[in-house]
């Protein structure tokens, strides 16, 4: 991932996540249920829309694919859009991925919950309102991450996307543990959601949700945290000299409409 990713490609990335959203998420949350293996895998879907189809493109999620998802089993489901940054016109789904073998399943969401015409119908529907598409599987690192198991979403996620070297994802894992996390949870930051990427382009996804854009008047975390320009450059040193190119930052906004549920609770480990 080091050379700079824009637009879909940094949106890719995303728990929430997600995400996507991540957002997002994307983001390993909470709803009923027993807490899940610590690395949770979640399907990030980035959507490059037609500027004159989003309308058409939202009004078929809402009324024919979230029933069908909902349906068939899924149990969450979160979208994700551009904010004051990245590609506009795009949107990104993030859902969970439990075992690969959920992908030898026959059809899609529709056609399990509905019929193999209706999948027809819906996608002859759908695909004039996409101008590309590309799909994403990421794992949650709890060990690097901060997990509140909020059983909300916050509206805005920041995202930021990072490429470590060959042979160098060990020390970038070790420098977020070791100095961001302690760092950060001194400022205050209740979740940080880290995904690498196990399909698609290989990287390191940081996910921080917030509540508004207000946020980032209060300036970087490590200042945040009181730490000293001394303490700020050695840090930031250590983590520099495991990556193989530049770092993207965004910020992409949930999308309620378009969402329902939350992931199940993970057992924080740090």
């Amino acid at each position: 991932m080091l050379k700079k990713l824009t637009g879909p490609k940094a949106i890719a990335f995303i728990v929430v996540v997600a995400a996507i959203a991540v957002a997002t998420f994307v983001a390993v949350s909470r709803a009923q249920g027993p807490a899940q293996p610590p690395q949770a895998r979640v399907v990030v879907t980035v959507t490059q829309l037609r500027p004159d189809m989003i309308t058409t493109w939202e009004d078929l999620q809402k009324n024919e694919m979230i029933p069908a998802q909902k349906k068939a089993g899924l149990p969450w489901r979160h979208t994700l859009g551009n904010g004051i940054s990245g590609q506009s016109f795009t949107r990104v789904t993030i859902g969970p991925l439990a075992r690969y073998a959920e992908l030898d399943m026959p059809g899609g969401f529709i056609t399990r919950a509905v019929s193999a015409e209706a999948n027809a119908n819906y996608n002859a529907k759908i695909r004039p309102t996409i101008l590309s598409q590309r799909n994403s599987i990421m794992t949650l690192q709890v060990n690097e991450s901060i997990v509140s198991n909020a059983t909300t979403m916050l509206p805005l996620q920041v995202v930021q996307v990072f490429h470590p070297g060959p042979g160098k994802g060990g020390e970038f894992g070790a420098s977020l543990r070791e100095d961001y996390l302690p760092a950060y949870k001194k400022a205050g930051v209740r979740d940080l959601w880290v995904f690498n990427t196990n399909q698609g382009e290989p990287g390191v996804v940081l996910v921080r949700p917030i509540a508004n854009y207000a946020e980032l008047d209060k300036g970087p975390l490590l200042v945040q945290a009181g730490l000293t320009q001394d303490q700020q450059s050695k840090i930031d040193a250590r983590r520099n000299a495991t990556l193989a190119g530049p770092t993207e930052t965004n910020v992409f906004r949930f999308i309620p409409e378009l969402s329902y549920g939350m992931p199940g609770q993970v057992r924080a480990t740090n």
